[in-house]
């Protein structure tokens, strides 16, 4: 099984969804149930990192960028086979235009 690793942005990614639910939108247990549906979804990444097809766009698919979904996010992430580690790159909500924000 591969390890997972979230990169700082992701992590950042992670707290500002977590901040958002449980203070903007004053909802505690939404908040909790997000955040443990994200690290659950990520971890399970380490069983099949490949099992996920690489997202369509061609120069962030030339450097292996794959996607998968919890909920409204969508987390982007990267299996290195060499040392067998997933790196979640960053988490985004779904209607963000991920493209322009994973190319800066």
């Amino acid at each position: 099984m591969a390890n997972v690793v979230f990169t700082e942005p992701a992590e950042y990614d992670l707290l500002d969804i977590e901040y958002y639910i449980f203070v903007d939108l004053c909802n505690p247990q939404a908040s909790e149930r997000m955040t443990e549906g994200i690290l659950d979804a990520a971890e399970r990444l380490g069983e099949y990192p490949t099992g996920h097809s690489l997202v369509d766009d061609e120069l962030l698919r030339r450097v292996g960028l794959r996607m998968t979904r919890f909920d409204n996010y969508n987390i982007f992430y990267h299996y290195d086979r060499e040392d067998d580690v997933v790196y979640i790159i960053r988490i985004l909500y779904n209607k963000a235009d991920w493209q322009k924000i994973l190319k800066k």
